[in-house]
């Protein structure tokens, strides 16, 4: 019976244990275990986890405490990304501003390393923003050496430079750039900010102006010579012609001049003609026909039209140019205009255009003046030829003027009325010409201008003007 009775109470205790057991973790260690793996995702990053504990005595004073904390927690990380995000977008918003400036913009350091580089300069120099920053800027860009101890100066002193005009020779020909360097002096912050700015399109156009300039003296003062080269050219004309008759016609004065000297005027017609003196007044007074034709050309060319348009004979203005190309200087003192051999095909039933003279002039000079300096400069051609070709084509009229020089590559066919373009060396030309020209014809005239050319093949200049 002691024994039953000792039984019971060791199974007893074991069950009173066993409830204990289960009392405590049901009311003690799962809520433990929860609140553990909830502090350990709370810790991980995870604000959202709930807490599901609902009780009066200190656990559930631990896990009130501990959804307060991440709340606290939850609201802080949430005021930083918003803080990140502001930030986020005012450096977006000046990286923009910066990218879209027209001016190419790098910062440096202390040292003269590269800290930022905006597009502009990307494009500028073609090396991207990940290839120059952390880097000299005189190593990124060699010909920025000049000026890096001015840069260092900016640095240390706070004083900027500016270097105006500065002038780099490229495969496109002459580049203008103003670089300037500012002083970082915000924060503490030791450095520079170098902006390079590309004028080379603005110089081109002072260069352009000051041309334009020239251009209009050089214009009136040749109307002036020509003025005043009319008057002796007309009374040396005139005496020419006046001798001729007086020579070769029976006037009386003339007779009785010469029976006073005792000598007939068949005797005086006689001498001059062995002598060879009346051809020498007729090349006088056909010289003095050119000259004329010359002048009147030149006042052509350099009078400002103020009558507008008006109807004019194509195949009659090409040929006056070709007669203004002969004469001029610049052209003659490369090479004689006049060796070129000129091929008309003018059809003679081509309708007047209307368009102004001087303009439609100025067109044919430039592609004449700029096709004889191609075959001047092609060394295997020996015979220079120009095809005039004038004609109708439904409600145009087409001029052609084709020449056998050295032609052109597609490229330069492609980029031929561009501004500035030029394939001249530096110096020997503005590149403005043909553009002009294209301009007078497409947008003064309503008309079309075009190339076809192949290297060696010559060039052939196509206009097409509108008949009315």
């Amino acid at each position: 019976m002691k024994f039953d009775s000792i039984l019971q109470a060791v199974i007893l205790d074991l069950i009173l244990g066993l409830v204990l057991i289960f009392i405590l973790n049901l009311r003690f260690v799962r809520p433990l275990q929860e609140l553990q793996q909830s502090s350990e995702k709370i810790a991980a990053g995870h604000l959202d986890q709930s807490i599901n504990i609902h009780r009066k005595d200190e656990l559930g004073a631990l896990a009130d405490n501990l959804v307060i904390m991440r709340d606290a927690v939850k609201e802080k990380v949430e005021s930083l990304q918003f803080e990140v995000n502001q930030h986020q977008k005012t450096k977006n918003y000046i990286d923009n501003i910066i990218n879209s400036m027209p001016s190419a913009l790098f910062s440096l350091d202390r040292e003269s390393n590269i800290v930022l580089w905006n597009y502009k300069a990307e494009k500028l120099y073609g090396i991207k923003s990940s290839q120059a920053v952390s880097k000299p800027l005189d190593k990124v860009i060699p010909k920025m050496k000049p000026f890096m101890d001015n840069i260092s100066k900016t640095i240390q002193t706070g004083d900027p430079y500016y270097f105006p005009k500065q002038v780099t020779v490229t495969s496109q020909g002459l580049v203008y750039e103003d670089i300037t360097a500012y002083p970082l002096i915000a924060d503490n912050i030791e450095g520079a900010v170098i902006r390079v700015d590309d004028i080379t399109e603005h110089v081109r156009m002072e260069e352009m102006v000051v041309q334009s300039e020239k251009m209009l003296s050089i214009g009136g003062l040749a109307a002036g010579m020509a003025h005043e080269i009319n008057n002796p050219l007309a009374g040396m004309m005139q005496n020419a012609q006046v001798v001729l008759s007086r020579i070769q016609g029976e006037i009386p004065a003339s007779v009785e001049a010469a029976e006073a000297v005792g000598i007939t005027m068949d005797q005086i017609r006689a001498f001059m003609e062995t002598r060879g003196i009346v051809r020498q007044l007729e090349l006088i007074h056909e010289a003095g026909v050119r000259a004329s034709q010359i002048v009147q050309n030149m006042l052509s060319f350099s009078r400002k039209d103020f009558s507008g348009k008006v109807r004019q004979d194509i195949s009659i203005l090409l040929d006056q140019t070709i007669e203004l190309a002969q004469s001029d200087y610049d052209l003659k003192k490369r090479y004689d205009f006049k060796k070129i051999k000129i091929i008309r095909e003018y059809h003679p039933d081509t309708p007047q255009v209307l368009c102004e003279v001087s303009k439609i002039q100025q067109v044919f000079f430039n592609i004449l003046k700029n096709s004889a300096e191609a075959m001047q400069e092609f060394q295997s051609l020996k015979d220079p030829v120009f095809f005039l070709r004038v004609k109708q084509k439904k409600d145009l009229v087409c001029i052609e003027i084709e020449d056998n020089g050295p032609g052109m590559t597609e490229d330069t066919r492609k980029r031929i009325f561009e501004p500035f373009f030029t394939t001249k060396p530096v110096g020997k030309g503005t590149g403005l010409g043909l553009s002009v020209s294209y301009f007078i014809i497409t947008d003064n005239h309503n008309g079309e201008i075009n190339i076809v050319s192949e290297p060696g093949k010559g060039a052939k200049f196509i206009i097409h003007l509108p008949i009315v």
